[in-house]
């Protein structure tokens, strides 16, 4: 070879190693920032570019090992190569490919022209039209991890042994180069990770040297100074005193004792409390402290707002009680030894014992049942029951329980509620007792004959037997009452309910009616014979001689009995059967019994009532009702504050019919919900018009049992209002109360629907559903309307405590309450002196067309007080 030539070639290998050193500290410079795309992309071109390669790339194994992915590529634009590389390339498979597979797993280098290369290679490399190969592996202490790739669109590039060499260092930088960003990045990943773990809970967690500086933090806390601020200062520099002051204390004695420590710090200005844990650690040859902080703030809060509540709780009357499953008691507050009549200090005595210990024997049935159905179906409960004392006396208690679940999804047990109810319990039995009883004659009134009535009607269904009613009139006995005074009238009456109830059956009830009526009801009969042979006896009765301020008098009465089923097919058909007997045994000239079988002209009278019936219905059908409006007047201003909706129905062949006889009708023919349909829609109609008109007074509806019992009727209702444009606080509801005890827990469900919907609910005749006493509180009504015989009987002394004692409870369960049946100025003088603001009856107004209602609510009625 010339010195010429020589000459060149060295020349040509100076270039070559200065355009791969420059290529190197641009490479070293790149790499320096590995996690960087750009930056990798820099590098590929750097490197191509000294390869004088058309394009260059960078592969990374997947976790398996299995597949090289592409990562980074650069081409020259102005080389052959197709644009768009094709997804085989993209993803390599090396199972696919065995010589690459074979030479880079070894860590050589592989270095072919296409033709030099499998067919598997070929097919692969000609989709992107390369000619020339290189591959250069990147290795980890021997194992590929991926790989360098250059590609030439020609194969007039030849590499010598010495670029390979230099190509392979440059690979053996990058290889370096990628393993400490990949471990950097797991680095930076892990704290990261490790801050957001204690981050997330909220904790601070820092270490301390030895001499109290804080070398390390992990998680900060919103109180306290920031992390750039208190890394690498001593902590009594950087913490609040109260937390500093308490760690330099303790920090020693960790160090020295080696064992962790804890400690409750409270910082005054910001009110936190924080857990403080403090653990040694060791850092080499010294021992460090690590020191966690756990803000407890909300729960000392919680703690201490716990504390309150069951102070709160142990200066009710109530007592608080927890029961197991099997009804033993395990938890109470300070009430119950009250309750027991046990000193507070024995407490822990009935703790464990069942609850039934103290239960009085003719009420553990209840309450065992009550307690056995809650584990069963864990629904809440009420009941009220008698509990035991220590001194051997008894209290009336309620108790509301609830059932709470455990993590299995059963009754882990009960919690309740006891109160003391002994003085609303006996208050509430004297008021029965008004309510349900004469107060003359102590017997049974209509009300609780009402009961008894269809009670014995049903238990004749069941056993196939017949019950017999009676009505009884005294005969005479205006003379008696005009000639010597109604004491005397009173005392006649006294006696004779007396000798009447003597001489009837055990099982028959003898009620009054009112006046010198009484009613006698004979259950379990099986022919009219027996009931002749009472009604003789009856007679007999009466006929003995009473004594009249000195004077024997022998009065009589005048029975009329009906039967059922042979005369009725209800209650209330067999009182009105009685009834019209009884009136007949007075015109056939008085002192006589009479038995409906044996009156031929009565069925006439039923005929009659078929035809009003067939009359009714069409009526109904065909819109021929109409609305009066009965005012509430505020007694105090004389304001109208509601119109009640009644119905009325003139008939065009006997005149106005009475609604006492025609919505019983109506309920018995199955037409009352469509009666009840009509009045609603005139009275809205009405209702919308006199909002237009400026007034604002509700109208009340009343509700019948069958509408309340329709599961669509809440949203018919509150549909059928917003076709009138109303709300359903413009309408007050009035239920009957006997409809609102009847399938209570039912009942109750539709009661709270239609209060949540936004109507205000009125209790209808209160009285009357006596039972209801005890569940009143429970009701979701705003209003009582007191049953118009209540008012009726406040010219006695039983009658005006009777309506006191319902106006303190009312006013105690924060209810309005409205009397019905105010027929004199007296009434309502009364009325007003128990603090009663509401009234309805004849002395203001009877019911009337819409049109005279309108004029009461525009004027008001206070020129009647």
């Amino acid at each position: 070879m010339s010195s010429n030539s020589k000459q060149f070639h060295m020349h040509e290998a100076l270039a070559l190693y200065q355009t791969y050193f420059d290529a190197f500290d641009n490479v070293v410079s790149l790499l320096a920032n590995a996690e960087d795309p750009e930056s990798i992309l820099e590098m590929l071109r750097t490197l191509a570019e000294a390869s004088h390669s058309s394009m260059s790339g960078l592969y990374l194994n997947e976790a398996d090992g299995k597949i090289a992915r592409l990562v980074a590529a650069w081409r020259d634009e102005e080389c052959h190569l197709a644009k768009n590389t094709p997804q085989p390339f993209v993803s390599l498979e090396y199972e696919q490919y065995p010589l690459l597979a074979d030479t880079l797993a070894v860590g050589m280098v592989l270095n072919r022209s296409l033709l030099e290369l499998p067919l598997a290679e070929q097919m692969l490399l000609a989709q992107v039209g390369v000619r020339q190969l290189l591959c250069i592996p990147l290795l980890d202490n021997g194992h590929l991890f991926g790989f360098l790739i250059f590609l030439n669109d020609d194969e007039r590039q030849q590499r010598e042994s010495t670029e390979l060499r230099l190509l392979s260092m440059l690979a053996n930088h990058v290889a370096q180069a990628l393993l400490k960003a990949k471990v950097e990045a797991e680095s930076l990943a892990n704290q990261q990770r490790l801050r957001a773990l204690v981050g997330g809970t909220q904790d601070m967690v820092f270490e301390l040297e030895p001499n109290g500086v804080i070398c390390q933090v992990w998680s900060g806390h919103p109180s306290l100074p920031p992390i750039e601020a208190i890394l690498g200062r001593p902590l009594t520099v950087a913490l609040p005193f109260e937390l500093a002051s308490e760690l330099v204390h303790r920090l020693p004695k960790l160090l020295a004792g080696q064992a962790s420590m804890q400690f409750h710090c409270t910082l005054s200005m910001e009110n936190i409390c924080f857990l403080v844990r403090l653990q040694p650690v060791s850092a080499g040859s010294k021992l460090h402290a690590v020191v966690l902080m756990q803000d407890v703030t909300v729960l000392m809060q919680d703690a201490a707002r716990k504390k309150t509540m069951l102070d709160t709780l142990n200066l009710l009357e109530e007592a608080i009680v927890d029961l197991s499953p099997a009804g033993h008691l395990t938890e109470t507050t300070a009430v119950w030894p009250r309750l027991r009549g046990i000193d507070p200090r024995n407490l822990s005595q009935d703790l464990g014992r069942s609850l039934l210990s103290w239960v009085y024997p003719e009420d553990n049935g209840l309450v065992g049942g009550i307690i056995a159905q809650m584990v069963k179906t864990a629904e809440a409960s009420t009941v009220r029951f008698r509990l035991m004392r220590e001194d051997g006396e008894f209290v009336w208690v309620e108790a509301r329980l609830i059932a709470h679940k455990g993590a299995d999804g059963k009754v882990a047990g009960l919690r309740g509620v006891l109160r003391d109810v002994t003085v609303a319990h006996l208050n509430e039995q004297h008021i029965t007792q008004l309510a349900l009883y004469d107060g003359l004659t102590n017997l049974p009134n209509r009300l609780l004959l009402d009961d008894e009535l269809h009670r014995a009607i049903d238990q004749a269904r069941v056993q196939n037997c017949k019950v017999g009613l009676g009505f009884i009139d005294l005969d005479h006995f205006k003379q008696i009452n005009d000639a010597f005074g109604h004491k005397t009238g009173d005392e006649l009456l006294v006696s004779l309910s007396k000798r009447l109830k003597a001489v009837l059956p055990e099982e028959a009830v003898l009620a009054r009616w009112g006046g010198d009526e009484f009613i006698a009801l004979i259950p379990n009969l099986t022919d009219i014979n027996q009931l002749k042979q009472i009604a003789e006896q009856l007679r007999g009765a009466a006929r003995e001689s009473i004594s009249i301020n000195g004077m024997e008098t022998q009065p009589t009465i005048s029975v009329g009995f009906a039967m059922y089923p042979d005369n009725a097919e209800s209650g209330e058909e067999l009182l009105s059967a009685a009834d019209h007997t009884m009136y007949h045994a007075k015109h056939a000239g008085r002192n006589n019994a009479c038995f409906y079988s044996d009156i031929v002209h009565l069925k006439a009278l039923g005929r009659e009532h078929v035809a009003i019936q067939s009359r009714l219905s069409s009526a109904i059908k065909h819109g021929g009702l109409q609305v009066f409006y009965q005012p509430i007047v505020n007694s105090r201003t004389g304001e109208v504050i509601a119109v009640e909706a009644l119905a009325r129905w003139l008939d065009d062949k006997s005149g106005w019919i009475s609604p006492e006889l025609f919505i019983p009708m109506a309920e018995k023919v199955g037409l009352i919900q469509e009666l009840s349909e009509q009045i609603m829609l005139i009275a809205f109609a009405k209702l919308r018009d006199w909002r237009d008109s400026g007034l604002a007074q509700k109208v009340m509806i009343n509700i019948s049992r069958s509408q309340l019992f329709l599961p669509n009727f809440v949203t018919q209702l509150v549909e059928r209002l917003s076709q009138f444009r109303l709300r359903p606080s413009d309408i007050i509801l009035e239920i009957t109360e006997s409809v609102a005890l009847t399938d209570y827990s039912r009942q109750m469900r539709h009661l709270r629907q239609l209060r949540l919907a936004g109507f205000e609910l009125a209790i209808d005749d209160f009285g009357t559903g006596y039972s209801s006493l005890s569940q009143l509180h429970e009701m979701p009504a705003q209003m009582l309307k007191v049953d118009v015989s209540f008012a009726q009987r406040l010219h006695t002394e039983e009658g005006r405590r009777v309506m006191q004692a319902i106006a303190q409870m009312a006013q105690g369960l924060q209810l309005d309450l409205v009397i019905e049946g105010v027929e004199n100025l007296e009434t309502a003088r009364f009325l007003q002196g128990l603090g009663v603001n509401y009234m309805q009856g004849f002395y203001f107004s009877e019911a009337v067309p819409a049109g005279v209602a309108e004029l009461w609510m525009r004027l008001g009625l206070m020129a009647k007080m």
